[in-house]
């Protein structure tokens, strides 16, 4: 009887962690989950809620908030600042080829959610005007003109994005009719509780507003103590010793678990001496178990491997011209001996695109071969294995590669005979 009690517990032991492991990788993949998008992951991460929350704000001081009855979960993640480090990870087109966002797409999806917190259903022609509306009375915003497809392209893009996140639902017609002229008749349903949850900053923008528009004061947190301060008052204001060791084992856990790579020289140095303690080693290794990652520690840093591939958004290698170009790219790269000027590897996909006519056809236009060339140098840099550096020349752009470039390099014969 003891023997079958003490299997009983041993197996909800391992169910427990193997749920753990689901729920963390899952909600790395998708900060934003939901059961439309994944039931299985949800109805894991709604079992486990408690356990989950308290992990993520142990490790990596991130919110995490489980909404059951309304069919999500939202991962407030909060990114290191380090702008000389940190990977651009921009909101990206539903439609196409999963173009980044530009800074007009980016306007139209703010001003539409902000419009769509104060109505539960409207239309797109009307949701529309409220937009233009307010651009036009905004002095630094472009006015709205529908009449321009490029504008409801724009659009739609926004909106588009908006339903991938669950906040709105088209419940007549489709949001893409919209393309072919202002008068397409779309009908939404906005959820006013998602689209509050979109905004992922320790600090509200009605808080932060001061003088003027200042985008770090949204990522203040309060816990860390105070960031600045001059004479004695920093001095009587200095975050406690507490405070500092609790900065560093987020700062470290953050980079961790949200970068493909983290490099020691790129740390900085209250976190690069957390880590070589004892205590950081066993924090790292033990948020590796119980997430289900295999730790790669390295002299130049830290990898955290994923075997089933749960806890990424994106994957490299992967299918397609451009990551393929990555590869071929990256063992350049790895061959130079010193950072590779942007024009020579835009020469050499031009190149390759003479060698192989029929391969990569919407890059064949005027100045595809340097299109090219830019998003595979955006999916190297995205992935840890390069970086840009300044060239030798003014104004010029080069690219190096990085350690762990060394996992994926090719040979570019075995490309080229596959391409």
């Amino acid at each position: 009887m003891r023997v079958s009690s003490a299997r009983s517990a041993n197996r909800r032991v391992d169910e427990v962690r193997h749920e753990m492991t689901v729920g963390i990788r899952a909600l790395l993949a998708s900060p934003l989950l939901t059961r439309e998008t994944d039931e299985a992951a949800f109805t894991v991460v709604r079992r486990r809620r408690t356990e989950l929350t308290a992990w993520f704000d142990y490790f990596c001081g991130w919110a995490l908030t489980v909404e059951p009855r309304h069919g999500y979960a939202r991962l407030a993640k909060v990114r290191a600042v380090d702008s000389h480090v940190a990977v651009p990870r921009p909101a990206r087109r539903v439609r196409g080829t999963g173009t980044p966002f530009d800074r007009r797409r980016y306007t139209l999806f703010f001003l539409a959610a902000a419009e769509l917190t104060v109505l539960s259903r409207t239309t797109i022609g009307l949701l529309a005007q409220r937009v233009a509306h307010t651009c036009a009375m905004e002095d630094d915003i472009a006015d709205f003109d529908s009449s321009v497809r490029a504008e409801r392209a724009a659009l739609v893009d926004a909106l588009l994005l908006l339903e991938r996140y669950g906040a709105i639902t088209a419940v007549d017609g489709g949001t893409e009719s919209y393309l072919a002229g202002a008068d397409a008749l779309v009908l939404y349903r906005a959820d006013t509780a998602r689209l509050a949850r979109l905004l992922s900053a320790p600090v509200p923008p009605s808080r932060a507003a001061g003088d003027g528009p200042d985008p770090a004061a949204l990522v203040v947190e309060e816990r860390y103590g105070p960031r600045s301060g001059d004479g004695e008052a920093a001095v009587e204001a200095a975050p406690t010793h507490n405070q500092r060791l609790l900065r560093a084992r987020h700062g470290l856990m953050r980079r961790l678990l949200d970068d493909p790579v983290v490099y020691t020289a790129d740390l900085s140095e209250a976190e690069a001496e957390y880590a070589s303690t004892l205590t950081g080693r066993s924090l790292v290794r033990r948020a590796a178990e119980e997430a289900g990652f295999l730790l790669e520690e390295r002299a130049e840093g830290y990898l955290l491997v994923d075997p089933d591939g749960r806890a990424t958004d994106d994957r490299f290698p992967g299918e397609g011209h451009v990551k393929q170009t990555a590869l071929l790219l990256l063992d350049v790269l790895v061959a130079a001996t010193a950072p590779v000027p942007f024009a020579d590897l835009a020469g050499e996909v031009e190149g390759l695109l003479e060698r192989r006519p029929a391969w990569a056809r919407s890059f064949r236009s005027e100045g595809g071969a340097a299109r090219l060339a830019e998003a595979a140098v955006d999916v190297l840099v995205g992935h840890g294995l390069a970086r840009g550096v300044p060239g030798s020349l003014p104004g010029e752009s080069a690219h190096q590669a990085l350690a762990a470039a060394h996992r994926y390099a090719v040979d570019r014969s075995d490309f080229e005979g596959g391409a």
